[in-house]
């Protein structure tokens, strides 16, 4: 398990190991180990968690430092005007090295939920 003072979460896999670059943000400050408490208690309830702020607060690097604490991968997705829904499931694109063949890609959305 892993949390921050009462809450705790499942581990799915192997934490990395401590000093590894994979834990190089410190949830020891203040301000991030109150952000990372309460992403890890809205966890608890088992729902999506949406977390809104300001540009460059630490949104990302709070929920990047748990997945890499808790040995979970991420894949984000930034949502834009110019998204289509090609880009988030996927297409058919050109085979390289071949004329004419076609191949399906799962787009990272599709490929994410595939991957559980």
């Amino acid at each position: 398990h892993f949390g921050v003072a009462l809450f705790l979460i499942e581990c799915h896999m192997a934490a990395a190991p401590a000093g590894s670059a994979a834990t190089d943000f410190s949830l020891g400050a203040p301000t991030s180990a109150a952000n990372a408490f309460k992403v890890v208690r809205a966890m608890q309830l088992g729902k999506p968690v949406l977390l809104e702020g300001s540009p460059g607060v630490g949104k990302t690097s709070v929920v990047l430092a748990l997945a890499r604490a808790m040995g979970h991968r991420i894949c984000r997705l930034n949502l834009a005007e110019q998204t289509d829904i090609v880009d988030l499931f996927g297409s058919d694109l050109p085979v390289e090295g071949s004329v004419g063949k076609f191949e399906w890609r799962n787009g990272p959305l599709l490929q994410a939920l595939q991957d559980g």
